[in-house]
Order: structure tokens, then sequence, then C-alpha cells
């Protein structure tokens, strides 16, 4: 209950009657009309009076019963309620007038000032408009200094006047006048509202107005009405116009119409079955399963609130002040429910649940998916398979079938859709592909598209400026009759376009555009008028404030006017309005806030100015591409490739804009990427606003602006937000609460008085909610019907093995030791300004963690720039020095890296070596001083910064032939389109943090013409650092951007809400936590077993389109699975004991009791271990039962030493493995999944199965077949 609901009696003082005259003499009528709000109206007397004198239209709200109830039959229902008013509900800035005669009475649980006078006046100042007239009557010493301040910030002048006599014979009774809006000196106001308060001007009856109200504010949706309504109040309103008349409300008691069917261009990949179904794609699917007999399926994603860590927090000043922060975490989560026949339910979630059903009815499910789906591609080339076999990368490589499925499924679903995304891995011949399926369809091989492409209708294809010169390469291999031009200037384009209209139909015309040119335009310039206006900075009359002479009140100022609507253009700094400044508007594209007119215009840069002495300027100025081709050559794109598009998935950039501006051009269009996702939804909106139409219907508004918050009732446009600003657009944020992941920080902090400083409570912080890493199985349904998915293993050629290693090394125990002092005493500090509410160091922190420990050869000081609190400069503090420990000496880490390079050069494979430190902080030249000192047959190059983008790749070609061996260079360097295939070793020395970065980079030399039978990337960190951290982040991230992609769909379910994101964003989050790490060389380790689904998934694209005429069998007939029965394997165990321990095995018959223990704590263990490597895991089993046997107390200690199960469930798993071991209890049930052996042939035709030759015809299609591998 609120305070004023408390106290119903409130001290009601209504004005008295003889004091109407003299008030109603201070305000003009208002023409037109305006509204004015009496929050304390009582019975609403002088509420009628003021409406009648002054032109308005009176709103009233009163809590008391009788009261209110006087209220509504002077004002109706509509203009008068009853609530308190805390709890009022009305549009902010609505009215013109405020007359405030609030309760005299005071609250003792209040913070600060007891009196409610002022805070009520502060409460209802948000509901007057800009200018109004807002009356305060209280008593005179109810004007405290807190309220003179709080009136001088935000009211533009402020009178005392007097009523006569005392009130209640006692009290001296004021009215401030107060029009609002900022002034432009708040401290000469504030002095004068002091000296108003001493010596009121006493109110008579005014000759003239002194007031005028502002004109109205034309509200879309006004709003006034109590947040909680009596029960009479309510019926009332529900009769009269209740939702349950409304259409809507109408339309849910309509049974839903069925769902479309969804028409994807390929038929979904194995690997996302387990994300289509959680979807609920399949729902409504009827099966007949072999555990539960026949069951319809429902698969359901719900967002639930779970709580993802509690963290508590201590004053380093006052370790008894603590702040407790619980992070809860919005997040999907997947039910699959079955009906039975007999109406019983059986609900799974989790990976565990799902894999084991998927596996069981994989058959069945591939059934109905196949009638559900009905994919576009029919795996016939989609007509153009001839043309596809003559083309020779090269003049003599053929592609691959695989590669010739993708072109031909991208040709006909071009067909259909505008708009594709091709997502294939790093080397898997994406180039190849899009530019086949580009010239294919520009040239007319496509027959289909034939007549949908004019003859002078041109390709586009957008990429990175070092791509450009391969782009050109393999598309006059691909077909050398085409017209290819570079357009690297509008000059260019001009000629190309030109030309193209001459050559005519047949002729591919294909224009290559590096990707920095679709961003660059022209500058922009304030566009406003500047007008010199004169200021008073006190009214007239008004005592002239202390340091001013009476001369000085009178000043002429530069304000800015909106050259449409001519009102001054205002900005806010602090709370408070001012005339915008001219270092403002330069520093955005702003908008007038009251006509949403541009304040800003296209200007020439300095390079196109006109030089003194000259007449025109010497070279044109930049423009905008996507405006140029709309205005010269509309309509002459067909077809845009973007090649790289994560480049472009943030909105709010230059890329991303370009790619929505450029994509609106074209009437096809085909995005390419390697890493779509970077592990949060909002990474692919705006590839999907671009790409998708129903995500353009869905969350309208989108795009690149974001906008600022609207308050309720707020009739002013919103502002684009400042770039550095983390706020997401409203669609944006639509597409992350139902695609993504969200967590929201709720803080519990002491409070206390701030007068005595007494403790009072605590009190409880919500902030908004925040987007976390991870996606919603809805977001691969989403994308399903226009994206396909390719990867090198689709290829079936017999690729090199390709390892992950997590090195670890043990710094230097001296650098160890201040690394691990001066991280303490960083953290202290971090933690003092946190309680400060600073929280900017977090940056130099993470640089130091992340820096330091690679070049202890150097001192270093940690510094943060501190905001001086009177000027607001920036000024350095040295937190930290650390001193040089020597440039002579080799580190623990540069001695890793030489003996690693060492070895690799030793074996015949070269090395690339990635650093993060390449510029101010360059520690590359000393690595290769290193290197050359101490491996003699290193050949070393550091490929600098400097080095332009489209000239990289024949650097680096050259200086191979020139015998280099070892390539030093930043990953950002070499993320996208260079084939590193010289080097099979790639060295991480140093982590960095963005994860499609480190993606891209590591797959440099994994490509299909590597020549070594063995691909390794290492990544060195050092142990107990920062850098242990980022690995581990980096492992887990990897595999849940991968589930997008189909390529782990069916075992990584739970990892896409797995919270892990970002790297910069999660180490920050990891800094105030000491958690122990898992090893994180055990998560690189690839599983030594598949599923059965992950195996067929590899042969998904590798289908003959010959094998389609022989396989020709009904859909009704059920395939024949032939489980064969594998030969009897080895017991680890015992392989262990014969070759490492020197035992001698003898076969024993046993009981079947006696062999139940082991085998019970195997299956356990089975089901907890983190162990990936299988001998080890053999050899930690042997030592664990042996230690169950002769020291059970010891077993828990023993699991936490050797990490066997995650930390913290040490306890758990000791006290279930002795239980096991007395007979007490037994191992939750395993699921075995019989794995058919693999059939597929090494060179040929991969074909599914074999037909008798006495069956039916069983497949009609390619589809058909392609899900028989299920």
């Amino acid at each position: 209950m609120a305070r004023a609901e408390s106290k119903m009696i409130m001290g009601y003082l209504p004005i008295e009657e003889r004091h109407y005259p003299a008030l109603l003499s201070l305000v003009a009528p208002a023409t037109p009309a305006v509204r004015m709000l009496d929050p304390f109206a009582g019975e609403g007397a002088f509420l009628e009076a003021a409406a009648q004198a002054w032109n308005v239209t009176p709103y009233a709200n009163e809590l008391d019963g009788e009261r209110a109830d006087a209220c509504l039959a002077r004002f109706g229902p509509t203009q008068a309620v009853r609530c308190d008013v805390e709890r009022l509900v009305a549009s902010n800035h609505a009215f013109g007038i405020l007359w405030a005669n609030p309760p005299y009475d005071h609250d003792s649980a209040a913070r600060g000032s007891k009196r409610v006078e002022f805070a009520y006046l502060r409460h209802a100042w948000k509901w007057a408009q800009d200018g109004a007239v807002v009356l305060w009557c209280v008593y005179n010493h109810h004007l405290t200094q807190e309220a003179a301040a709080f009136l001088a910030k935000h009211a533009r002048s402020v009178d005392v006047w007097a009523l006569p006599g005392k009130h209640l014979s006692e009290y001296d009774q004021i009215v401030v006048a107060a029009i609002k809006g900022g002034g432009p000196e708040p401290g000469a106001l504030y002095q004068q509202i002091l000296a108003a308060k001493a010596a009121p001007r006493a109110l008579t009856v005014q000759p003239e107005p002194v007031y005028k109200a502002p004109p109205p504010r034309a509200i879309a949706r006004f709003v006034f009405a109590p947040d909680m309504l009596d029960p009479e109040q309510g019926l009332r309103l529900i009769q009269s116009g209740g939702a349950w008349t409304a259409n809507g409300f109408q339309a849910l008691l309509q049974p839903p119409p069925p769902p479309a069917e969804i028409e994807p261009v390929v038929a979904p990949r194995p690997g996302h079955l387990a994300l289509v179904l959680a979807a609920g794609v399949a729902d409504g699917a009827v099966i007949e399963t072999a555990e539960y007999g026949t069951v319809a399926i429902r698969g359901k994603t719900r967002h639930v609130e779970q709580i993802a860590r509690v963290e508590v927090e201590a004053d380093p000043a006052d370790p008894d002040r603590q702040v407790k922060k619980t992070t809860v975490r919005l997040k999907p989560t997947t039910t699959l429910t079955l009906l039975g026949g007999d109406g019983t339910t059986v609900e799974m979630a989790g990976d565990e649940a799902l894999l084991g059903f998927i596996t069981a009815n994989r058959r069945a499910l591939a059934g109905y998916l196949n009638a559900r789906f009905r994919p576009m591609y029919r795996f016939d080339y989609a007509g153009i398979g001839r043309w596809l076999d003559g083309i020779r990368l090269k003049g003599k490589y053929p592609m691959y079938t695989a590669q010739k499925h993708v072109v031909g499924a991208v040709v006909r679903g071009l067909q259909s859709r505008d708009s594709l995304l091709l997502v294939g891995s790093m080397g898997s011949g994406k180039t190849l592909m899009g530019g086949s399926a580009a010239i294919g369809i520009a040239s007319g091989v496509v027959r289909a598209l034939r007549d949908d492409i004019r003859p002078e209708q041109v390709v586009l294809i957008v990429a990175p400026p070092h791509l450009l010169e391969k782009w050109k390469r393999e598309l006059v291999s691909i077909q050398p009759d085409i017209h290819v031009e570079r357009l690297d200037r509008h000059e260019d384009i001009r000629r190309f376009m030109t030309t193209a209209e001459t050559l005519g139909a047949g002729v591919a015309k294909v224009g290559l555009i590096k990707r920095d040119m679709t961003k660059l335009g022209a500058g922009h310039e304030p566009a406003v008028v500047w007008r010199s206006e004169a200021v008073a900075l006190w009214r007239h009359g008004a005592p002239v404030p202390d340091g001013y002479t009476p001369a000085q009140r009178i000043r002429r100022e530069r304000v800015p006017k909106c050259p449409t609507c001519g009102c001054t253009v205002m900005q806010e700094r602090k709370g408070t309005s001012a005339p915008a400044s001219e270092t403002w508007l330069k520093t955005g594209r702003r908008i007038c806030a009251v006509c949403q007119s541009p304040l800003w215009r296209e200007a020439r840069d300095k390079g196109t100015l006109p030089k003194p002495g000259e007449k025109f300027p010497s070279r044109n100025p930049r423009y905008r591409l996507d405006e140029y081709l709309a205005r010269r050559y509309p309509g002459r794109v067909y077809l845009l490739v973007w090649d790289e598009a994560h480049e472009a998935q943030h909105g709010d950039t230059g890329n991303g804009q370009a790619f929505s501006r450029m994509a609106g051009l074209a009437r096809k269009v085909l995005a390419m990427t390697g890493t779509p996702f970077n592990g949060r939804s909002s990474s692919i909106f705006n590839l999907e606003y671009a790409l998708n139409p129903r995500v353009r219907q869905r969350y309208p508004w989108g795009g690149a602006p974001r906008l600022s918050r609207k308050p309720r009732g707020e009739r002013a446009y919103q502002e684009i937000v400042d770039d550095r600003s983390k706020q997401r657009g409203r669609a944006e944020s639509a597409w992350v609460s139902e695609m993504g992941v969200r967590e929201q920080v709720i803080e519990e902090r002491p409070s206390y008085d701030r007068e005595t400083g007494a403790y009072t409570g605590t009190s409880t912080y919500e902030r908004p909610y925040e987007e976390a890493p991870g996606i919603s199985p809805l977001l691969v349904a989403e994308v399903l019907d226009h994206a396909i998915f390719f990867s090198l293993g689709d290829l079936g050629k017999s690729l090199p093995s390709y390892e992950e290693i997590a090195l670890p090394v043990e710094l230097d125990a001296d650098v160890y030791a201040e690394y691990d002092r001066t991280r303490r005493r960083l953290k202290d500090y971090l933690i003092q300004r946190r309680w400060e509410g600073d929280t900017s160091f977090r940056g130099a922190y993470l640089q130091w963690a992340m820096g330091w420990p690679n070049a202890p050869f150097r001192p270093y000081e940690v510094i943060h720039h501190l905001k001086h609190p009177i000027t607001g400069e920036k000024e350095a503090f040295t937190v930290a020095s650390l001193p040089s420990y020597g440039e002579e000496r080799i580190y623990a880490k540069e001695g890793a890296l030489i003996d690693l390079v060492r070895e690799e050069l030793a074996a015949g494979r070269p090395c690339v070596v990635y650093f993060r430190q390449t510029a101010t902080r360059n520690i590359q030249p000393r690595l290769e001083g290193l290197l050359k000192r101490h491996v003699p047959d290193a050949r070393t190059f550091i490929l600098k910064n400097t080095v332009e983008a489209e000239r990289r790749e024949k650097v680096i070609e050259t200086a191979v032939e020139h015998g280099c061996n070892v390539l030093l260079c930043n990953p950002e360097l070499t993320k996208t389109g260079l084939d590193l295939v010289f080097a099979p070793t790639i060295i991480f020395y140093e982590i960095t943090f963005n994860l499609s970065t480190m993606m891209q980079a590591a797959a440099r030399s994994y490509r299909l013409n590597q020549t070594h039978a063995h691909c390794k990337v290492v990544y060195l960190f050092a142990e107990g650092t920062m850098e242990q951290t980022a690995v581990q982040l980096m492992s887990r991230k990897q595999r849940a951007a991968k589930l997008l992609t189909g390529e782990i769909g069916l075992t990584g379910l739970d990892a896409l809400t797995e919270g892990e994101g970002g790297f910069e964003a999660a180490l920050l989050e990891a800094i105030g936590r000491d958690e122990m790490l898992l090893d994180p060389a055990q998560l690189f380790r690839a599983e030594a077993k598949t599923s059965a689904i992950d195996a067929e998934d590899a042969a998904f694209w590798n289908v003959e389109a010959e094998a389609l005429e022989v396989l020709e069998v009904s859909e009704e007939m059920p395939v024949p699975v032939v489980e064969a029965i594998p030969e009897p394997e080895a017991d680890p165990l015992l392989v262990f004991a014969e070759r490492e321990l020197g035992a001698t095995v003898e076969r024993v018959e046993a009981s079947a009791a006696a062999e139940a223990q082991p085998d019970a704590l195997t299956a356990y263990l089975e089901t907890v271990h983190l162990i990936h490597d299988a001998g080890r895991f053999a050899a930690l089993r042997a030592e664990l039962i042996s230690l169950l046997n002769t020291e059970p107390d010891r077993l828990c200690a023993w699991l936490r030493d050797h990490r066997v199960v995650f930390p913290g469930c040490e306890d758990d798993v000791a006290e279930r493995l002795r239980a096991i071991q007395r007979g007490e209890a037994s191992p939750a049930p395993a699921l075995h999944v019989v794995e058919p052996p693999p059939t597929r042939p090494a060179i040929g035709k991969i074909i599914p199965f074999r037909r008798p030759e006495s069956a039916p015809p069983a497949f009609e299609d390619a589809p058909a077949q392609q899900m028989a591998l299920f």
C-alpha cells in the first residue's frame, strides 16, 4: 500500500474560496484549450473554477472516496479518477497547466527529507509539458533549499506569491509559479528563488495576466487512468469497452488455421534434425515407435528463468558492506512431448533424451519430414548438369559432385526465392560454387531464369579487397568468354554498364566491387539556421544575482533553428535541455525532435573542395555507391553476390548498412559466409532482415538506425542513439527476445540514510535485460527454408586429418609471482571502482591480463583514465607499474614456441604464428629474433599491418618463394580468402578476442589442395592466467557456433544456451570470479565415436545423378536395414594392463554376481567422467577401482586431483560409487547405439543402398533418397 493510501485524510486543506479571484487573474485564458491537471483535487471546486476562467480541459485525481465522487460528478469518469497519486498513470509532458496543492504531511519512512509536499511536486513534474505553468501551493517553510535547487534546474523562471493572511491563523501560505524548462543560469535562478522566499510578492488581483499557457501538444495516445481499479469501476469499464468486444479477442476463439507447409531449398540436414524437432516443425506428426507404439509428437520451446550465478562482492575498504549480484538467465528450454494412443504422455528434454529418441526412430521421422518439407531441389543438378560437367578449374580440375549439387540447389532456390544464404566452411569452394551459379544464371544456361533476366542486366559481386583478383581468376577459369571487370570507381561502373548494354543476351556480365567501396560516401555537416537571440539571465525586476551587474541581464547567444519548422534545436545535458551546441550537431546525424526533419546534409571532404584561386575542384566528391546505382542505373542489377557476409552482421556499421542498401537494389541476392553466427542471435538479425521477407514483416521498423527509448505518452520522435551505445533497436530487441537468450542482473545493496548515515536495510536494483550468448531452436527453423549448408566433409574427398591442441605453458616462477601479485592488486582496485559506480577500468585490466604474460621483458604501466569531476577531462592514473624482467633471457612461453617451431620444421612442416600485439606493443620483432637465433632452419617473415589487403596474397607468395617457412602476423590479416597451404601447422601465440576471426584464421591451411597428411592448430596459453579462460571459452563457443550449420546438431542442443559468449564480454565477466577451470586440452579432443546420424550427415550432398535412375522404388516400401554384429572388442583396461603394466591376463570364467560390480561402476563412470582420451580413462578407471577397494575415504580427493568429473560434484560422485560397490545403488541406464559398419566406397559413386531385383520401386525423387540415409 502506498504512503498516501495509508493516510486517507492526508492533511486535506482546500484552497480558500476568497483566494480564487487573485489566483485566476495570474493566467491568461488558453487559446486553444490545453489540459490542466490537479493531482490532489479534493472535491474539485478550484479546478472547476480554473477550467472556466482559463479555458482548459480539467483532469482531476483524488484518493478519498467521497471527494472522488464529487470530482466524478463534476468532470465525468474520463477526466476524474480515484487513486493514489503515486499510482496515477498519465501521459508524460501532456498538461499545459499543473495545479499542485498537495497534502501537508510527512513520511517517516522516506529517505532524506521526510516532508511529502516537495516529493509530490517532483513526482508530478513529469506530467507537465515544456513551457507549462506550474502552480505549487504550500507553506513558506516548505520551499526548502532542495526544492529551490530542483526548480532552478528544471524551470525557466520562478516567482513566489504570498497569499494574504495567515492560514489557520498560524502559517504563511505561498503559491510558487514556475515555467517548466531549463534556464541558462540555474545558479542565478536559485539565488533569486531564495531571495523571493524571504520577501514574497503579495498576491492580489492582477490587472493583466502574468502567465500564459503553452500551445497544446498533440499526443497520439493520451493516457489518464489509475494503476489499480476498484471493482465497480472495473466492471463498468469491462461492460462498456472490454477486450472481449474486440475483433482480435474474438479471433482467438476461432480454431487456428493449419500451419503453412515449409518449402526449403534442400531437405534438412541430418545434423539439423534435433533442432527442427525442438522448434516444433514436426508438431502433429503421428509415427510408429518401437518403445511407445503409435504416438503423436509435439516439440515446444519456451523461455524459462534460471539463476545463472550468484556473486557476492565486498567493499575493499569495508568488508561488511557487500553487494549480492544474482544473474537471472531467460533461456529457451526445449521439451519433446509424445502422446500415446491410450492418452499417456511422455516428456523428454535435453541432449540424451532427444538423441536416444531420434536415433531409434530416425526413419519414421525422416518419412514425415520428407512429406512435410517438400524441398525444391531434387538432386538433379537443376537442369545444368552437363554444363557443370564441363567446368574445369584452372583448365584441368573438375568440380566435385557435392559442389555441383550445391550450385544446382542455389540455381533452383533462386527460381522461387529472391534471396539465399550459402553457408560453406572455409576452404569448401564457395568462390567456385557462387561464381558458377552467377555465371550460369547470367549467361542464360538456366532455362527457368532465362526470361527473367534482361540482356542489359548485370551481376555484381562484392568481396573483401584482397579477394577480388582471386574471384576474377576463378570466374574466367569457369567460363573464359564472360565479361568481367573490377569496378574501383564510379567511372568504372559507368563504363561497365555502357558495355553491358552492347553485349546482349547470352554473355555473362559480372562486375567485381571491393566491399569497402560500398560503405563509403560523402561526409556530413550540420544543416541548421543559426540565429542570434537575446536571452534574459533573470527576470525583470528580480534581484541582481551575485557576481552580475544590471547591464549583464540581457546577453545575445547563437541559437540553432530547424530549417523546416523553425523551432530551436535542443540538446539534453544531464537531465536539462539547452540550445544545441555546434560540436554536438557535428558528432552525429541529428534529427529535429519536433518535425523529424534531418539536421544534416552531405558535404564534400577537404580533398574535394576547390583550392584558393580555383573555380572548380580538382576531383569529384565521394558519392554513395548504392545511391549512384539507384539513380543512374535503376533495375540494372539482377544478381548481387556478397562474399564474407558475416562482416555485415551488425546493422549499425558501415558494412551492415551497405549490405542492406545494396540488397534492396538487386532482383536476387546470394550471401555467402563460413561463419554466420558468433554465439548470439543478434549477430544474424541484420542478414535475416535483408534476406528473409518474413523477418521484415514480423519485425517492422528494423534496419540500421537504433532509436532512443520512448517514455510513456511522449509525442516527440525518438532520436538515433550514439554509435557507442549498446542499445538495440526495437525490432532487434524483439528478435533477441524470441530467438536468443537474455540475462538480467539483480543487485542487492545496503542502503543508508543520507542525513544520519544509519543503515536502513537492503535495496534491490533490477537492471534491464541484456542479450546473452545462445540461440533458440526457433532460429534454425527460421533460416532453414532459404539457407544451404555445406562443409569440407561433404566433398567426399580424403582430406588431411585435422587436430586442435591446447598447449599449456607454466610461466617462470618470478613472472607468475609478479602476475599473481599484480592481479590481486588490480582486482581490488577494480572492485573499489565498481563500488563508486565506475566500470571503465575493466578494459585496461583485460588488456594487461592478456598481454603482459607474453611480454615481461619490458616495463608495463597499468593506467586508468579517470574523469575529472569538475572539468570532465580524462586524467591518467597509474594503478600499477611492473618492471622489466630483462630482454636477454628467454621466458617460458617463448621457449615453448621455439621448441614447437623447431620440432615442426624438423618434420618438414612450415608454420604460421599468430600474434595479437602487433601495433603499439608489437612483440613480433623480438620473437622473430629469437626464432632466427635458436632455430637454425627458421626462415621468418613478418606480414605487417601496413600491407594493403589487395597485396597480401602476393606478398606471402613472394616470401614463400624466397624460402619463408615461418610466417608471423596478426590473424586479422589472413582471416578471409587467403590459402596458407604451405604451412600445415598454425600456432596461436596469443588469443584474440573475436571468435569469427579465430575460426577463420585457424582454417587457412585446411584446404582441398593441402599436400600434407595432417593439419594442426596449436593454442599456446599460460597456465593460471586469463589466457586459460580465453582458450576454454573459445573451444566451447566454437562448438556452439557449429550447431547452426548442422555439423554437430544432435549432440549439442543443450549448448545452444550454454551461456559463454564473445571473448571480450565473457572474459570481462570472468574477472571477478576465481572458479577452477577445466583443462582446455580436454575440450579440444574430438569424440572417438559419433552417432549414426552424424556419420550419415557426411553423405548428404554426395549423390550421383545416375544413381537416381537405379533407385526407382516406392515410398511405401520399408528401407532394409542390416545391423552388423560387431566382433568382441578387447577391454581397454586389460589392454592397458598388458601393454603398460606388463601384466599377464588370464581368462577366468566368473559368476554373474562377480562381474556385475565392475560393469556397474564402469557404466556409471561413463555417464559422469570428463576424460576424452580412451587410454587415459582406462588407466584412471583401474586406479579408481583399486582405490575404491583399499582406501574409499580418499576417493573424493582423488577425483578432485585428477579432474575426472565437474568441479563441485566430487562428493556426490564418490558417494554414488561407494553405494554401487556396496550394492545399494545401480547406475542410470545408459543408451546404447548400434552403429552400422562403414560401407562407403573409397572411390566412385556413393549409393546409399541397392534394391533387390525383386523389390518394387520405392523412391520417386532424390529428396526421398536423401531421407533414406536415416
